[in-house]
């Protein structure tokens, strides 16, 4: 076994010990973040677009920051339009051979840009005459404008929005860049899209909610799960049978009967927790994605509608040929799985025994 090179480490921890004291002084511009995502958040509003410029490891997070809102950053949801300027090999080597690199972006801008959009520039000096130049043309369109750049920001062009990292080195001062520019997203997700966290979605939802989110997970080529139940007394067994259904894709939708529903179901005397309770309790699991009121007391409806490419049914079903929603999934395409019976846990075995206890007590 070879010796570890205990200056190597040293020298990976030191260097990664940089990253993060950059990012934590990168705290100081917290403001001038927020203020740049609303900016970004008011030019979608209006039907606008975002321009991305940069050079070199600056032109990869412009890049990067069209990416994230043309595909999708943590929310599923629509696209929303961006455009990196230096993308396009054809029009970066046309206009840099007739017109020379300074005016590689403004020449863009200039055609492309329009009063509603906004520029979001990137350069770690602050001095790129090509990013200058496209400044100085998105505020002749009357575009708003945004510039990610190093420690002297008064070396850059007077952007409407300026957010300067403290860093000594431009690896450092991209390495910011970067976190800046996933917390712009997440900011605009998050007021688009009624994120409060990143990663996270609305889980309490309705169908109608649901449906454009389902034609984002179907491009997304995302597998979708259903169930449904009651969920009347949440238990082990619901737990276990919900992260079963979780495993058979990427996103579990749980159809929850409504309050009525339940009652004719499972008698006068039920649900022991209403609606919101239950949809509260469902909505922490962590197996779980979204929580749907069935209105309905079977799920013929909400399938037809969801069309899931997985209908998952607990294990006290025994064969799916003679569920009354099957000629439904074969009709939408969704494969039928039975999951395993915990016969062990039951919700009328747990209200007997809370009865029973009770009573002796």
């Amino acid at each position: 076994m070879s010796t570890v090179d205990q200056s190597a480490i040293g020298n990976i921890i030191e260097r990664l010990s940089s990253s993060a004291a950059a990012l934590n002084r990168t705290r100081a511009g917290a403001t001038h973040i927020l203020s740049a995502a609303e900016q970004i958040v008011r030019t979608f509003r209006a039907n606008g677009k975002l321009i991305t410029v940069g050079n070199g490891g600056s032109a990869v997070q412009a890049q990067h920051l069209a990416a994230e809102c043309v595909g999708r950053y943590s929310a599923e949801r629509n696209g929303l339009p961006a455009i990196a300027l230096s993308a396009d090999s054809a029009a970066v080597t046309a206009i840099s051979n007739d017109f020379g690199f300074d005016l590689v972006f403004a020449r863009q801008v200039e055609t492309l840009g329009e009063s509603v959009d906004t520029l979001v520039a990137f350069s770690t000096s602050g001095r790129s005459p090509n990013v200058i130049r496209s400044v100085e043309a998105a505020k002749k369109r009357g575009m708003a404008t945004i510039l990610l750049t190093g420690p002297n920001p008064e070396a850059g062009p007077a952007a409407d929005v300026v957010i300067a990292i403290p860093a000594a080195s431009t690896a450092l001062v991209q390495e910011c860049h970067l976190a800046v520019v996933h917390l712009l997203v997440e900011l605009v997700e998050s007021t688009m899209f009624g994120r409060e966290k990143p990663h996270v979605t609305p889980k309490i939802a309705t169908m109608a909610e649901l449906l454009p989110l389902r034609e984002g997970w179907r491009r997304a080529a995302l597998t979708l799960v259903w169930t449904n139940g009651c969920f009347d007394l949440l238990h082990a067994g619901h737990v276990r049978s919900l992260a079963e259904a979780r495993a058979h894709g990427d996103i579990l939708v749980v159809g929850l009967n409504s309050d009525e529903s339940v009652r004719r179901l499972k008698g006068s005397s039920r649900p022991i927790y209403p609606l919101e309770h239950r949809q509260e309790i469902l909505a922490a699991l962590s197996s779980v994605d979204h929580v749907v009121t069935m209105d309905g007391d079977d799920p013929r409806t909400a399938l037809e509608s969801l069309r899931p490419d997985v209908h998952f049914k607990g294990g006290d079903y025994h064969d799916a040929s003679g569920l009354v929603e099957k000629p439904t999934t074969d009709r939408i395409g969704a494969r039928v799985v039975l999951g395993r019976h915990w016969a062990e846990h039951a919700t009328s075995g747990t209200i007997d025994t809370i009865v029973g206890r009770h009573a002796l007590m």
